[in-house]
């Protein structure tokens, strides 16, 4: 088998193989002989149908078997070259075919970066001491508190932080809001809407109302003024001030629970102090987690400190993909507008290329240690693997299980994360 190699750039070559008439001949044979031993056809004995009936029954999945097998061959032959290690297969072309003639396989694969192992055992990251204050618990006892705050109805005036139901109507320039904009939803009017009162909060139609109803009282009615910027959601109020007059129909004042036997009892633990006991365990818990993940993300900053070398084109679109689709979901969280995300889109992918740029060279070296130390996966640390992937994606384990890819980068995963243990152990593998 004849190979020959092209060196596109230090992580791509171009492989063109070509496979002799006589290797191509035999898989042909067996091929042909497979399918006739498994053919069931009309007349005949399974498996005693003449070779040409099977030929023309079968013609294309026969041509379509040897192509596979041919291809394979190729590809294993790429493999076993000694002057570079394949990464991956990133295109392949097999000329037409002809009959009793050699066949020629055109190979694009991205090959294993060459690179000098860093002084990983000489890198040292102190662990961090975690303390829990006080302060912290008490300030977790009070979010506790407010995510179990009940919302009573009241014929006090409302105070910051209570919950009003009103109805509103808007107009500009003398004109219901809803007649210059009949899409204008409820930055228009609303029938029967519940505002936070004083909310400053992003996701607050009108600011204006909610700060208006602070001080008022169900039957109440006010008057409020919203000023629209140029960048306003609604063209139509682009550069406006629009009057809003509202009537309170109800007020809910939010009552802060005691921390009594019943509140105990209601989130499972025996009392006061048992609780804060809880809470400072979590904080605790917390804290040694973003410390740990502090401390191997130090550790990897010093692996590659001062380390350059050139990555494969595929790994890191690969991991690039992914990342874009994270930072896009991350700016339209931050407020950022569909339609502006487009004009945004080639720095979000640049951004993305960067970090996975960072990602791919860490996976590459880690690799390598893990290669030194002959470290391996076992049994129970996939599983552990697989169980943590499932619960964070909220998906059945057998179903990753029989995702060979996704079990695959598991797999890597975990061999990466030992890698990087041994590193964080001084050169000690767990």
């Amino acid at each position: 088998m004849d190979i020959k190699i092209q060196v596109t750039n230090p992580t791509r070559r171009s492989v063109t193989v070509t496979i002799p008439a006589a290797t191509v001949a035999a898989s042909e044979k067996e091929v042909l002989k497979g399918f006739t031993r498994e053919a069931a056809l009309p007349g005949f004995r399974p498996g005693k149908a003449p070779e040409a009936i099977v030929r023309q029954k079968y013609s294309k999945n026969i041509a379509d078997e040897i192509s596979q097998r041919l291809l394979a061959q190729g590809y294993d032959r790429i493999k076993e070259e000694k002057s570079f290690t394949v990464y991956t297969l990133a295109d392949v072309q097999k000329d037409e075919s002809v009959q009793g003639a050699d066949v020629v396989i055109r190979y694009e694969v991205d090959v294993l970066p060459e690179f000098k192992t860093p002084d990983w055992q000489s890198i040292k990251i102190a662990k961090e001491v975690v303390t829990v204050t006080d302060a912290e618990v008490a300030e977790h006892l009070q979010k506790l508190l407010q995510q179990r705050a009940r919302f009573e109805k009241t014929e006090a005036a409302a105070a910051k932080g209570d919950y009003v139901r009103l109805s509103y109507t808007g107009t500009v320039d003398g004109q219901a809001v809803k007649e210059v904009d009949a899409e204008a939803g409820p930055l228009g009017s609303s029938e029967s809407a519940w505002e936070e009162a004083g909310s400053e909060s992003e996701v607050v139609a009108v600011p204006a109302i909610a700060k208006a109803i602070i001080g008022l009282k169900a039957g109440d009615t006010a008057k409020a003024e919203q000023a629209y910027g140029d960048d306003a959601t609604r063209e139509a109020l682009r550069g406006k001030t629009v009057q809003y007059a509202l009537t309170v129909a109800e007020v809910r004042c939010k009552e802060i629970p005691a921390v009594d036997e019943a509140f105990c009892k209601s989130v499972g633990v025996k009392d006061e102090a048992d609780l804060r006991d809880q809470l400072r365990k979590g904080i605790e818990g917390s804290k040694k987690q973003a410390a740990e993940t502090a401390r191997r993300e130090k550790a990897v900053d010093a692996l590659l400190a001062g380390l350059e070398f050139p990555l494969p084109e595929s790994a890191v679109m690969s991991v690039a993909q992914g990342l874009f689709y994270q930072y896009a979901e991350m700016r339209l969280r931050s407020g950022t507008k569909p339609e502006e995300l487009e004009t945004q889109r080639d720095d979000i992918l640049a951004e993305a290329k960067k970090a996975a740029a960072l990602r791919v060279r860490a996976q590459f070296v880690l690799s390598r240690i893990a290669e030194e130390l002959k470290l391996e996966v076992s049994r129970e640390e996939l599983g552990s693997a697989i169980m943590q992937a499932a619960q964070a994606s909220q998906t059945q384990p057998e179903k990753l299980v029989k995702d060979r890819q996704r079990l695959a980068e598991l797999r890597r995963d975990a061999l990466l994360n030992k890698a990087l243990d041994a590193v964080l152990a001084g050169g000690v593998a767990a």
